[in-house]
C-alpha cells in the first residue's frame, strides 16, 4: 500500500484508536445517561391531560421541545468535555512520542484526532436522536421522518463544537481549550443582534467591514437552531437554510486544517 492510499489507512488507524478511547470515558456515559432520562421527560406532555399546561401547544411540539433542548445541551457537554479529555489523555507527551516515532505524519495524528471524535459525537448523537424519536413514535404511530431532518442540525453542532475544542487545544494544551469553545459558543448566539446594532447605527465603512467579517467567521449559532426549529414545525421561519449549512461546512473544514497546522508546528521536538 502507497502514496495517498497508506495515509488514508493511517489516518483511519489512529481515528480508530481515538474513538475507542474516547468511548472509554466515564464521563461521556454519565452525560448519556442524563440527557436519556430529560428525553424520557417529553413523555410528560402525552400524560398531562390539561392543554393549558404546555400553551395550548399540540403534544408533539411540546415533547419534540423538551427533546430539544436536551440534545443540543448534552451535546455540547459531550463535545467539549469528553473530547477534551480524550485528546489530554491520547496526546500525552509520552504516547506522542511514541506515535512520533512511527513512520506517520504530524498532520495525520491530529487528522485520525479529529475523525475519531467526530465519530463519537455522531454515535451520541444518533442515541439521542434515537430517544426522543422512540418516545414520539411510540405515542404518534407514524414514523416522522422531519425529526431526524430537525434534529441533523444537532449533529453538525457537535462537529463543530469538536472541532473548535481541537482548534483551540492545539493552541494551548490545557483546560482553557474547553473555556474558549464555551466562549466562543456564546459569542456565536449574539452574532444576529451584533448585525442589527451594525444595520442601525452609522459606524465607520471600515471598522464595519470588519466587524461585519468577524461575525461572518463566528459560529452562526442561533441561525443554526432556527433551521432546527423550523424543520422540527416550531415555527415558520424565513431562513436559507443551504447558506448557513455549508458555511458551517466550510468553517469546520478551516478549523480541521488550521489544526493540522498548528499542531504540526507545536511537536516539533
Amino acid at each position: 500500500m502507497r502514496g495517498p492510499l497508506l495515509f488514508l489507512w493511517q489516518v483511519r488507524l489512529i481515528a480508530g484508536d481515538v474513538y475507542r478511547a474516547a468511548v472509554r470515558e466515564k464521563m461521556m456515559y454519565g452525560f448519556l445517561l442524563l440527557s436519556f432520562l430529560f428525553i424520557l421527560m417529553a413523555n410528560v406532555p402525552y400524560m398531562v391531560a390539561d392543554p393549558k399546561v404546555f400553551e395550548n401547544q399540540p403534544a408533539l411540539t411540546s415533547s419534540l421541545q423538551i427533546g430539544f433542548v436536551a440534545i443540543h445541551i448534552f451535546i455540547l457537554l459531550i463535545a467539549v468535555f469528553v473530547s477534551l479529555n480524550t485528546m489530554q489523555n491520547y496526546l500525552a507527551f509520552e504516547r506522542l512520542v511514541l506515535l512520533l516515532s512511527r513512520p506517520v505524519r504530524r498532520w495525520q495524528i491530529m487528522a485520525g484526532v479529529l475523525l475519531g471524535l467526530y465519530q463519537m459525537i455522531l454515535i451520541n448523537w444518533f442515541l439521542m436522536t434515537s430517544g426522543i424519536w422512540l418516545v414520539v413514535l411510540s405515542h404518534e404511530r407514524m414514523l416522522l421522518p422531519f425529526v431526524w431532518s430537525g434534529l441533523s442540525v444537532a449533529a453538525l453542532l457537535g462537529i463543530l463544537y469538536v472541532s473548535l475544542v481541537v482548534f483551540f487545544y492545539c493552541l494551548m494544551p490545557n483546560m482553557m481549550a474547553g473555556v474558549l469553545t464555551i466562549f466562543v459558543v456564546i459569542a456565536g448566539f449574539g452574532t444576529s443582534s451584533a448585525r442589527l446594532v451594525f444595520a442601525r447605527f452609522g459606524w465607520p465603512v471600515f471598522f464595519e467591514k470588519a466587524a461585519r467579517l468577524g461575525l461572518n467567521a463566528l459560529p452562526q449559532i442561533n441561525t443554526l437552531l432556527g433551521i432546527s426549529m423550523k424543520e422540527l414545525r416550531f415555527f415558520h421561519l424565513d431562513i436559507p437554510a443551504g447558506l448557513y449549512i455549508f458555511q458551517s461546512f466550510l468553517l469546520i473544514t478551516a478549523l480541521g486544517l488550521f489544526s493540522c497546522s498548528a499542531f504540526e508546528r507545536r511537536s516539533q521536538f
